[in-house]
């Protein structure tokens, strides 16, 4: 009973969620996928729930051990006492009626006959069995009752846990798509959660990136920052090929191709023929013809077939190592406060949330005098960037911590030949020697460095010498310096390739 009762409560939970998210379900593959998985494992856990939760689960065991001993012929007044007492015990728990008097006026009863009648087994056997029966009847009747109520508190708690978690699928979805990303991306969301003021503060920066046109594009050029260094390599690979081969068809007598012996009387030369004319020379054709001497014409056909081969072609294909990992720095400083910060988080959140979808490697920092930082690994998405772009400093600036703190990263195999991005105004003090000095030499093992300046102010000199390109953003005029440059850039390179 139990497991009808739950695949009933998991296809009636499936009405309830299709019913509720009907657009979420029906539009996106990956959130159907998870409702059904997550039905499914709702499933087996309820079945272990009710497999090892039951509360009377020890008088369950006891009916089991008394069932042989109450329908034995062997069964004695004192031992069905002790079942009649074991009985009454279990109502008790369970809150029934026993029916306490009855059955101790049935063994009392039985104790008499017993002195006057010989059938003594056979009376206290049928009491057995009575007695096993009314006992199974009351703990089938009350289990039912448990499981039926525990099922439902149960899909409850599904149905509550599964709407919140579509409820903030649904409100981001929309977001999502208008951004160019795919919606499963929100299933991370079963890992953590946000608030109504996490949803809003995404819906500000999602309406941030889809009204300021200029932003989007800053940002869809800003995730093509390797594009323009794309290099082609040559591979040898072999491919089967099929191509039309013509061959003899022996079988076939479709054209003369030359002269052979036999004695095939229907394709002999017509000078063999002509040894019939005459008498003597008719017995030198008999004899060719026994013989198979006869010159005759030998014919065959050609038929069609296809065979594969296997050749050898060389391909151009791109270096897969060029669209590697990211390292985002983002300014929370007291100078980025308002609009520079909204546009820093909101390019930040869209060049990670590509990654993330791209499954590339994804290292923030946030900083100001000190740093935050936080890893996109496969367990970690949606909800964790929010939280975490949610920080702000709003003391001084200085980048030598966050700077630092990428070298380091950059060390490691999995952030080998990563991009590292820093997003600022830019007012700060200039860097170390040494740290220029390491940057330099990061630069020599592959690694890239960009700067999106936020503001109306120009990296100096010095600072700009850092970096292997720089974009310069005015958030007030949404205007981008260097923007068709680097554009041009990327076209021409495509173009040249």
């Amino acid at each position: 009973m139990p497991i009808k009762s739950l695949e009933q409560a998991a296809i009636a939970a499936n009405k309830d969620i299709f019913h509720k998210f009907p657009s979420l379900l029906q539009n996106s593959h990956s959130v159907s996928n998870y409702v059904a998985e997550q039905l499914s494992e709702w499933e087996a856990s309820s079945a272990r729930k009710l497999g090892t939760e039951f509360p009377l689960s020890s008088h369950a065991r006891k009916i089991s051990g008394w069932a042989p001993i109450l329908e034995s012929r062997d069964l004695t007044r004192a031992t069905l006492e002790k079942a009649v007492d074991d009985f009454t015990s279990f109502c008790l728990a369970a809150n029934h009626p026993s029916n306490h008097s009855f059955w101790k006026r049935l063994v009392s009863a039985e104790e008499t006959k017993g002195k006057r009648s010989t059938r003594k087994n056979d009376d206290l056997s049928v009491s057995g069995r009575l007695l096993l029966s009314e006992w199974q009847k009351i703990m089938d009747h009350i289990r039912s009752e448990w499981e039926l109520s525990t099922i439902e508190m149960l899909r409850a708690k599904l149905l509550e846990d599964l709407s919140l978690i579509l409820e903030r699928m649904d409100l981001l979805r929309g977001h999502l798509e208008e951004l160019g990303f795919d919606p499963g991306l929100l299933l991370d969301l079963s890992k953590g959660y946000l608030t109504t003021q996490d949803i809003e503060q995404f819906h500000r920066w999602a309406e941030y990136l889809k009204e300021d046109e200029s932003v989007k594009s800053l940002c869809e050029l800003l995730g093509k920052m390797r594009q323009i260094e794309l290099s082609e390599k040559i591979e040898k690979v072999r491919v089967n090929q099929t191509r039309q081969v013509h061959l003899p068809d022996i079988n076939s007598r479709e054209e003369i191709i030359g002269i052979k012996l036999g004695r095939d009387l229907e394709h002999v030369l017509p000078s063999e023929k002509a040894l019939l004319a005459d008498e003597d020379t008719a017995i030198l054709f008999d004899l060719k013809f026994v013989e198979s001497r006869l010159m005759c014409f030998d014919m065959q056909g050609i038929q069609s077939v296809q065979e594969t081969i296997e050749v050898e072609e060389e391909r151009q294909v791109e270096e897969a190592d060029k669209q590697g990992p990211m390292v985002i720095c983002v300014d929370t400083s007291g100078s980025m406060n308002g609009t520079p910060e909204t546009v820093a988080k909101a390019v930040t959140l869209f060049i990670s949330t590509k990654a993330r979808e791209q499954r590339r490697p994804c290292y923030l920092i946030n900083f100001s005098t000190g740093i935050e930082t936080l890893e996109l690994s496969d367990d970690m998405g949606i909800a964790s960037l929010i939280d975490f772009l949610k920080m702000s400093f709003h003391g001084g600036t200085d980048v030598s911590p966050a700077l630092q703190h990428a070298l380091e990263v950059m060390e490691h195999d999995k952030y080998q030949k990563a991009d590292m991005l820093i997003i600022s105004d830019f007012i700060m003090a200039s860097l170390p020697e040494d740290m220029l000095s390491d940057i330099n030499k990061q630069r020599e093992h592959g690694n890239r460095f960009y700067s999106l300046v936020v503001g109306s102010s120009f990296l100096s000199t010095r600072l700009e010498t850092l970096f292997d390109h720089e974009w310069v953003f005015e958030p007030h005029s949404s205007r981008i310096q260097e923007l068709v440059s680097f554009k041009g850039r990327v076209l021409d390179e495509g173009l040249a390739s």
